[in-house]
Formats: C-alpha cells, sequence, structure tokens
C-alpha cells in the first residue's frame, strides 16, 4: 500500500473531501495559468464581476394546481441553458457555461496524457452571456403558459433574469408575482413589451445592469 493511500485512511470523510475539491481547484488554477490565488486580494469588483455572471432564475406555479414530479424532466433551452422542470417548479442557470467563466472558456483536453485545457467560445452561437440569460428566463415563462400553469411566482433569481421574465410574463399575458418592477423597470416594459424578443433583447441593453 502506498503513503498516498495510508494519508487517505487515515481522514475523515470530510477531511478527504475537502483535499479533493483543494485538489481540484489547484488544477483548474493550472489549467487557466494561474497560481495560488490570495482570496484576500478579491476586490468588491471582482465580486460584482461573477455576480453579473452567475445568474439563475428560481420559479413556482402559483395556483398550487401541479403535482410535483418524482424525477425532475431536463429541457434544454434554446439558450444552450438547462431548464430542471419539477412539475410545479423550474430552474435554470449556466451550469457548465458558466465553469471557469466569461465568453470564452478553457475545455479539458480529451488526451489524458496531457494535463493542458484548450480554449474555446463559450455555448457557442448561442449570443452573449447575458443574451443567454434573458432567452433562458423568457422560455421559462414560455414554458409555464405551455404547461398550463396558473401562474408563476419568482422565488429568487439574479434581478435581471426576473426582469425579463417578468416582461415576457406581461408580453405574452402570465400572471407573474414576486417581482416588484421600479420605476425603471416600467419604462423599459411599456418601451420593449410589444417588440419580438430579439428586439426586447436589443432595447434592453441600454438599460440600466442591476447586480446580485
Amino acid at each position: 500500500m502506498s503513503s498516498t493511500d495510508n494519508k487517505k485512511n487515515e481522514l475523515s470523510p470530510e477531511a478527504f473531501a475537502i483535499q479533493k475539491k483543494e485538489a481540484e481547484w489547484k488544477k483548474t488554477l493550472q489549467r487557466l495559468g494561474l497560481g495560488e490565488v490570495d482570496v484576500t486580494q478579491v476586490s468588491a469588483d471582482d465580486v460584482l464581476y461573477f455576480a453579473e455572471r452567475w445568474q439563475f432564475l428560481q420559479v413556482v406555479e402559483s395556483g398550487g394546481l401541479k403535482q410535483h414530479l418524482d424525477t425532475p424532466e431536463l429541457i434544454e433551452a434554446k439558450s444552450g441553458w438547462t431548464i430542471v422542470h419539477h412539475g410545479d417548479a423550474m430552474a435554470t442557470s449556466p451550469g457548465k457555461w458558466i465553469f471557469r467563466g466569461g465568453y470564452f472558456q478553457f475545455t479539458e483536453n480529451e488526451n489524458e496524457e496531457d494535463d493542458d485545457g484548450s480554449g474555446g467560445i463559450m455555448n457557442p452561437k448561442k449570443g452573449t452571456f447575458y443574451k443567454q440569460a434573458f432567452d433562458s428566463a423568457t422560455e421559462i415563462i414560455q414554458l409555464a403558459q405551455q404547461f398550463g400553469w396558473a401562474g408563476v411566482q419568482i422565488v429568487d433569481g439574479h434581478p435581471n433574469m426576473q426582469r425579463a421574465a417578468w416582461i415576457e410574463a406581461c408580453r405574452i399575458g402570465v400572471r407573474l408575482d414576486g417581482y416588484v418592477p421600479d420605476v425603471a423597470a416600467e419604462k423599459t416594459r411599456r418601451r420593449v413589451v410589444s417588440q419580438t424578443l430579439e428586439e426586447m433583447h436589443d432595447a434592453l441593453k441600454g438599460a440600466p445592469k442591476q447586480s446580485g
């Protein structure tokens, strides 16, 4: 038995899990060409940068009429994101597309002997990250209507995706609760709600960005 195996046996399951995560983190940093990261040097701007990109949306059916599925249905959205459908709830986030972040991401080399990563466009042909988030939020509202939901209750989500969901709900006539628009959001809704989705997204580019 190797010394590594002896060390594994000496560790508790919790300590071994932490050690494994740390090893995976170091491997990711190496692929990004980074050394050890000092978290004390992380600035507020760094946090806001990732907050803008870690967009997500969680909603439930507000009428209480839909049954919860024993096994969630995974729906591939037009944006490339995965919408998790629970029957009485739906949620989406970038998932694998946010891993290592940004519009450009590193992908693992399939050659196991070569530990280097190769780069590629994140979720190609689906538009920018913000466009993907917008499209995913609007598709959730469209699905709620398709599934016959009595209404949509926003549980949580990035402000930008909540706003996109609310605007789409207004556009197609779906009742939506859990989002209180401010004056700027209401002005945006009035400006874009009668337009196509592409025109809506283009119009929203000029609206003030909101951070989570």
